[in-house]
């Protein structure tokens, strides 16, 4: 089982995105939107009709390998705390997008290099952006997506390009 939790600063297009490019490492799975300010991820099922109806087999084993998305439905962390740990523990991989650690999941931030964006920081994933040079802090350095990553996501698709192999080495990283 692999499970992490990302939040992205500065940038709720990249965060929008993080949680499929780290999801294209894995064969199956879930991506888990609990970040009530950010642009809401695509998907049918939300996360608040879940914990209502309480999840299914079906929605606790996965019966395919692929992407799955669940979107936060406007439900907060607390009250999907039960649920959200029996996804994790019961799916092969879980990426889950919030502004606060989960309690058991190792918490990566993740930031744009762009001028006045503190890099003494705890390690963070450091994504390239080409607008200045930016000497990074601790953690790995990722390719920033291009435009056609960013549509893809928008219209409900998995992103793809070259930009992609840099963000292996983030599920690598020893996240505390």
């Amino acid at each position: 089982m692999v499970a992490l939790t990302v939040h992205t600063l500065h940038d709720d297009i990249l965060g929008v995105v993080v949680p499929f490019a780290l999801a294209s490492f894995q064969r199956t799975v879930l991506i888990i939107d609990l970040d009530l300010d950010g642009i809401p991820l695509p998907g049918n099922r939300t996360l608040s009709r879940l914990v209502e109806e309480e999840p299914t087999l079906a929605e606790l084993v996965p019966s395919r390998s692929g992407v799955a998305v669940l979107p936060h439905g406007g439900i907060d962390v607390a009250s999907a705390a039960p649920v959200v740990a029996a996804l994790v523990d019961s799916w092969p991989c879980v990426v889950i997008r919030a502004r606060n650690p989960v309690p058991g999941i190792p918490f990566a931030e993740v930031a744009p290099l762009i001028p006045g964006v503190n890099t003494k920081a705890s390690p963070r994933v450091w994504v390239r952006t080409g607008i200045a040079r930016v000497e990074p802090g601790p953690g790995p350095v990722v390719d920033g997506p291009g435009r056609t990553a960013i549509a893809s996501v928008v219209a409900r698709r998995a992103p793809a390009g070259r930009w992609l192999r840099s963000w292996a080495g983030v599920w690598r990283w020893p996240w505390l």
